[in-house]
């Protein structure tokens, strides 16, 4: 996501050959059918829950209903779409937010977004192309809306998964029952994961953050925020902003409080040495925090004001509250999802896959479309578990 700022010319051309190798990966999935063909049917379809219902739970829905599985797609909000419903729950996108993809990118290569919109379109226009694929491909008959997943739980062991079998209790609740919130379960053959990775916040600490916090002349004077928090910049008035991290979102913050705030450092890992245009101040990894809001770099000072506020954009975790045991390992800091098979099938439970886990995708819908693609061909498939594991 990014913000409302001036884009470097890239010609169509050029995102043509994006969409091009986007649609060659869709087309040449391991063992799938070309672009025109139908998906093989299964012979037996499995019933299969979809845990969330935005852009990777509705591509999942699309490609298992016409490989003739029977999809539930479990959506805790009101309208399909995830973080781009005009009322999602986790709302992590800011108010001027603006993709950072032009439209063509990340369009299904069924369903273009209208001709009338700009390259980089509002978050509210993703929204309402979400809507209208679930209506182009008549997906709202499989989606329940206002209900949250809270456990997914297997019923049989890694080595009956080995042998073939597969069976999940999947527990949820509705906000559109009555009563409001009763616990209800089912069980399916098969679970796909497509919540996204905007949930949990990576919050790491700065050196000397806890000093400086701890050294604020009045209490609430200093703050730590994480970005999914900033929504305009005119709380930021006149303040003194750390942002911390060096992609999308961290560039699109620092424009927009450039303008506003009194002095923007931004702390960049690609960053080498400290370089100030105006009252912008880029500094590297390993920049120290002082008691006094003063930036050091190797006991040096940082020219400029103290900083009064840091905001954190430094992305999210990888996090399941609802997966119960189910053998995932996340890396150092929850930064990684393991063990997946082609970063989307659990290695040693193969019923139970994951659409949407790469990050900083270029053509993110077309991806969630090979991966569904991937997933509704494999379900019930001999893909052994030395070659899942091997992966």
């Amino acid at each position: 996501p990014a913000a409302r700022v001036r884009r470097p010319y890239i010609s169509p051309a050029a995102w043509g050959g994006v969409a091009l190798v986007a649609r060659l990966a869709w087309q040449h999935c391991r063992g799938l059918p070309r672009r025109g063909m139908a998906i093989a049917r299964a012979a037996s379809g499995a019933r299969v829950a979809v845990v969330g219902g935005g852009p990777a739970g509705l591509a999942s829905c699309r490609f298992l209903a016409e490989a003739g599985h029977s999809p539930v797609v479990f959506e805790a909000g009101a309208e399909v779409g995830g973080i781009w419903a005009p009322e999602p729950t986790n709302r992590v996108t800011y108010n001027n937010l603006v993709t950072n993809l032009p439209k063509m990118a990340m369009q299904s290569f069924d369903l273009d977004f209208p001709e009338s919109l700009p390259s980089y379109i509002e978050a509210a226009e993703l929204g309402k192309y979400m809507v209208s694929y679930a209506e182009h491909f008549d997906l709202r008959q499989f989606v329940r809306t206002c209900t949250a997943v809270t456990r997914v739980e297997p019923l049989r062991s890694e080595q009956e998964e080995a042998s073939g079998q597969s069976r999940w209790r999947v527990g949820w609740k509705s906000s559109q029952r009555s009563p409001k919130g009763t616990a209800e379960a089912e069980e399916f053959d098969a679970v796909v994961v497509a919540t996204g990775h905007y949930e949990d916040p990576y919050v790491p600490d700065i050196p000397g953050q806890a000093a400086w916090l701890a050294a604020s002349p009045e209490p609430g004077l200093r703050s730590v925020v994480h970005s999914r928090e900033y929504k305009t910049p005119s709380r930021y008035a006149s303040r003194v902003v750390l942002v911390v991290g060096g992609r999308s979102s961290a560039v699109d913050i620092a424009r927009e409080l450039r303008d506003v705030a009194q002095w923007v450092y931004v702390l960049d890992k690609g960053c080498e040495q400290v370089h100030t245009v105006g009252s912008c101040t880029r500094v590297p990894l390993g920049t120290e925090l002082g008691q006094d809001g003063h930036l050091h770099i190797d006991g040096d000072l940082t020219p400029g004001p103290p900083v009064d506020t840091v905001i954190l954009a430094t992305g999210y975790i990888y996090s399941f509250p609802f997966l119960d045991d189910v053998g995932l390992e996340f890396g150092a800091g929850g930064r990684c999802v393991a063990p997946l098979y082609m970063h989307v099938v659990h290695a040693r439970r193969p019923s139970l896959c994951f659409i949407g886990i790469p990050l900083a995708v270029p053509c993110p819908i077309p991806l969630f479309e090979a991966q569904a693609r991937f997933v509704a061909f494999q379900l019930g498939k001999s893909f052994s578990a030395e070659q899942r594991e091997a992966w």
